[in-house]
């Protein structure tokens, strides 16, 4: 009995020792359980000194980093498995056509004794006088052709070899006609344009657009990476001063001029490999030069283009429009294409760490990142193309789910 008593007597010592306390009022401090007076939350029993605390699941997933595992009420959204229709832009240039590019050559060896044209895109017609040539392979033709007509006037074939030598050398049938009305040898010899265009030097490159500028834009003005900065067009043109001139020495087939006919321009689109498959040949492209200039065209070609560690196609697009359109021009491309059938996900849900793209899937209660691959971004909308399942529940607000001094780790 005595044993019995004493026991009883130090359960209710303990009983009185017992203390209540609001988890949000640290202040308010009860014997029993009940409510707290600030607030209503319900009352905790603080822990006596010595007790261990009872680790529970719950319990666990508020002890983890915030790192690895957030607790949060939140709405949570599952991603769609469709097919969507979008629009972006792009960057390009307006450079030469190259199926329009003619070169003029000298078929004899000789010295340019007056050149016409004189600096980089003058306009060049057709059967206009481009240079003069002295050439002494044309000299003694032209008096071979004299001396027969002289003496031996009779010897037709001969006297029509000697017409055909000089047109191979680069005379017209008239300068002949000429030669041989005047009976005196021509010393010099005009050369002529037998294409309408512009001159450019000889090894001058088209201008192209520098590949490292080049970015896509949706049609919300999001770029591909997500980044609401407009794209910067940076187009490079290395022209050329070489220009043949008067008085240099040339070779039989060496080229004098290069033409480009000005009929029609060529337009060069950069697609970032995001888009591969999205475009095609025959593709309707909306063209804006920014000079109140707009044009539809056509995709007429479409090449894979590799440069500085970045994958790009190359759209080439034939234009017409010629006023106030200059070789150089900047041009941006508006296209519009149709995905193929994956996930998509609203772009809030999320979280860009400067090196992966997270979303926050929902485990039990608590949510965890992870990595993920995103692909065309339009419309409020992402591309998912790898990390996630039809099944999964992710956060809608995925900054909302950051703790601001820690980072991010991802499985």
């Amino acid at each position: 009995m005595t044993i019995l008593l004493v026991t009883a007597c130090s359960k209710d010592k303990q009983a009185e020792h017992e203390t209540y306390t609001c988890p949000m009022h640290p202040t308010v401090i009860a014997d029993k359980p009940g409510t707290c007076p600030v607030c209503g939350m319900d009352l905790v029993r603080k822990a006596r000194e010595g007790e261990e605390v009872k680790i529970t699941e719950d319990v666990a997933k508020l002890l983890k980093s915030p790192n690895e595992t957030v607790i949060a009420s939140i709405k949570t959204i599952k991603p769609e498995y469709k097919s969507i229709e979008y629009s972006f832009e792009v960057t390009g240039i307006v450079t030469y056509d190259t199926r329009g590019l003619y070169t003029i050559s000298s078929r004899v060896g000789g010295r340019l004794e007056k050149v016409n044209l004189k600096y980089v895109f003058q306009n060049v017609s057709k059967g206009q006088k481009v240079a003069e040539i002295y050439s002494p392979e044309l000299v003694t033709a032209q008096r071979e052709l004299l001396f027969l007509l002289t003496n031996d006037a009779s010897n037709t074939s001969l006297i029509e070899s000697a017409k055909s030598k000089l047109i191979l050398l680069g005379m017209t049938e008239a300068q002949v006609s000429s030669i041989i009305s005047r009976k005196e040898a021509m010393n010099s010899i005009a050369v002529y344009s037998n294409h309408n265009g512009y001159l450019i030097a000889n090894n001058q490159q088209a201008p192209a657009i520098n590949i490292a500028s080049s970015s896509t834009t949706s049609s919300t003005g999001m770029n591909a990476m997500g980044s609401s900065s407009p794209s910067k067009t940076n187009e490079t043109t290395q022209v050329s001063n070489e220009l043949t001139r008067e008085g240099i020495y040339v070779s039989a087939g060496q080229t004098l001029f290069t033409i480009v006919n000005s009929s029609s321009h060529r337009i060069e689109l950069n697609v970032p490999s995001s888009q591969v498959g999205a475009v095609k040949k025959g593709s309707s492209v909306h063209l804006d030069f920014g000079n109140n200039e707009q044009e539809h065209a056509t995709v007429d070609f479409v090449q894979p283009f590799f440069s500085e560690g970045e994958e790009f196609l190359k759209l080439r697009v034939i234009t017409h429009k010629m006023d106030d359109v200059h070789i150089g021009h900047p041009v941006i491309g508006k296209l519009s294409a149709k995905s193929s059938e994956t996930y998509w996900i609203p772009s809030d849900a999320i979280f860009d760490s400067g090196t992966e793209q997270l979303v926050f899937v929902k485990e039990r209660g608590s949510f965890k990142p992870k990595k993920i691959t995103i692909g065309i971004r339009t419309s409020g909308l992402v591309e998912v193309k790898s990390g996630l399942a039809s099944s999964d529940e992710i956060a809608a607000q995925a900054n909302y789910l950051i703790d601001s001094e820690s980072f991010v780790k991802s499985k």
